[in-house]
């Protein structure tokens, strides 16, 4: 059975001809993020591991020169303005409220600062630790994970060599691989943060301004609940969705955009170890934080919103069976982005069981196919899946929205969708 309709072949992997789109994306990831780390140390610890990530690619996929370099590069960014335009668009209702608050505290603080000159509320607030503390929450929580798969490597191994990507493991050894993998989502993360280090360095928030934000956020959020209830107004899970579903078919349909932006998320071990913002690369994640205006938003609530979020991608992109933190919350959320992970186009959306995307089943999508299959044959081997929770993965999408769940936001289907492969060769 195939997974998706066949039409067009979406990009889903590097080549050697990509090396240097590679290059130019480690460039600008490095750019980003080595005037944002705190210490000289660490910049060059992000500069050798940039270098390490170059080697990696040589290795796997080899390394040629493209004559279209340049005529790729130059439609991206050419193109990119008009990306970000469309998001915004999409996420208006999201965006429009974060500019007011913004604004409208600005405006305040201004008027504000006579009265309140020497004492604490002009006083710079802690961003530095607001910040860098999540961050090392998390990269805590990731090293764990890299060390649960190093000591069960052989696992991570016999389950990559019965996967449909079981090619990609080829050339490197199993901890490199996973190491690799480590990489991957830590500068994803570091491409996350650094948009909002640079904008405080630049404009070194007060303690005033933090609590104005944190209290246009909370009036806000007490204002747009009913609208959101009524349908006035669209929640900003929604509106994640469809931004997530829109800019993931771009990023697999221009070389461009899957190379710089997004290709990193899939060149890497499908396990825990990547996930950094709902399933992003480098440059991705710094487009996300500017497209949600995550540095005029409260830095309190968007460090909550960032960990909260960051652990829990790391958690549903566990598609390793058997190995920390393992792969069976992904069956009982029916999370069929495993399927996109190992070989196919489809899904693009966000698909668990409170939320499906219509595009992707309009567009072919059949949740019981050969990766879905034997993924839940693995979690069933590995970590005691009951026959009842596989068959409720395989069929919980037959209608098109998932059992007792909400119906679906209603979507567009994007027009000229390069869609997905066939299934991948049969699996050994």
């Amino acid at each position: 059975m195939a997974t998706t309709s066949a039409r067009r072949p979406f990009i889903m992997q590097y080549r050697a001809e990509d090396f240097p789109l590679y290059l130019l994306s480690l460039i600008l990831g490095g750019a980003l993020i080595v005037p944002a780390l705190p210490h000289p140390a660490l910049q060059l610890l992000l500069v050798a591991t940039l270098v390490y990530l170059a080697a990696v690619f040589a290795i796997r996929h080899g390394a040629k020169f493209d004559g279209s370099f340049f005529r790729v590069v130059g439609e991206g960014v050419g193109r990119y303005p008009m990306i970000v335009a469309r998001s915004w668009q999409t996420a208006r209702h999201g965006v429009i409220p974060i500019a007011a608050i913004f604004a409208l505290t600005l405006a305040a603080e201004s008027f504000l600062r006579p009265q309140l000159a020497g004492t604490q509320w002009l006083r710079t607030f802690p961003w530095q630790w607001a910040i860098w503390g999540p961050f090392l929450f998390l990269t805590s929580f990731r090293l764990v994970i890299l060390v649960a798969h190093w000591l069960r490597a052989s696992v991570v191994r016999d389950v990559m060599e019965r996967s449909p990507q079981r090619k990609s493991i080829a050339r490197l050894s199993m901890p490199n691989h996973i190491f690799h993998a480590f990489v991957t989502g830590l500068l994803a993360h570091l491409c996350l943060v650094a948009p909002c280090v640079l904008f405080f360095q630049w404009t070194n928030p007060t303690n005033l301004r933090e609590a104005l934000l944190f209290t246009g956020y909370a009036i806000w959020t007490g204002v747009a609940m009913p609208l959101r209830k009524r349908k006035i107004l669209v929640g900003p899970g929604v509106l994640n969705n469809r931004l997530v579903y829109q800019n993931h078919q771009i990023a697999h349909e221009s070389r461009f955009y899957f190379t710089v932006f997004h290709g990193h998320h899939h060149d890497s071990l499908p396990s825990a170890l990547i996930g950094s913002a709902a399933g992003t690369g480098f440059l991705e994640n710094a487009d996300r934080c500017v497209t949600w205006l995550d540095p005029l938003k409260s830095i309190l609530v968007t460090q909550f919103h960032w960990t909260y979020i960051i652990g829990f991608d790391m958690v549903v992109h566990q598609y390793i069976p058997g190995v920390f933190p393992f792969a069976k919350p992904t069956v009982l959320g029916a999370s069929h982005h495993v399927t996109h992970h190992f070989g196919s186009a489809l899904p693009l959306g966000i698909i668990f069981r409170g939320y499906v995307e219509p595009g992707d089943l309009k567009a072919g999508y059949k949740p019981n196919n050969n990766v879905t299959r034997w993924f839940v044959e693995e979690v069933q081997l590995r970590e005691k899946l009951s026959p009842d929770q596989s068959r409720n993965f395989l069929t919980i999408y037959d209608h098109g929205v998932a059992k007792n769940a909400p119906a679906p936001q209603e979507t567009a289907v994007p027009i000229g969708i390069e869609s997905a492969q066939p299934d991948p060769a049969p699996l050994a």
